[in-house]
């Protein structure tokens, strides 16, 4: 079988509602547990500006590392399962798979 270049794979992107959607589900968390920016940066290593921008939405990507961080510490339930959401449930929301430009022309 052939191999597929890389131009025909579907391209993942951060789309800016799901960074807000999850950014709310983590400040939602952090506030539920008591804590401010300043307790998660100390908890975390990351920096409060950082934490507050993955809160808000802002910004094209979101770091793994941090969102790992976060996640890490805050515990964010998924209000459909029950479960801790996992870091690549929360990236699963924050980014969208689109067919690259090839492929939509075929459509």
């Amino acid at each position: 079988m052939p191999r597929q270049s890389k131009r025909s794979q579907p391209i993942a992107r951060f789309d800016k509602v799901g960074m807000v959607k999850v950014g709310l589900i983590l400040k939602n968390a952090r506030e539920q547990k008591g804590l401010t920016l300043d307790e998660l940066a100390d908890l975390t290593g990351v920096g409060k500006t950082r934490l507050n921008d993955v809160e808000l939405g802002n910004g094209n990507k979101l770091m793994v590392d941090t969102l790992e961080a976060y996640r890490r510490v805050i515990r964010p339930l998924n209000s459909e399962t029950g479960e801790v959401y996992k870091c690549w449930e929360l990236l699963e929301i924050a980014m969208i798979l689109e067919d690259p430009p090839e492929l939509e022309a075929k459509k």
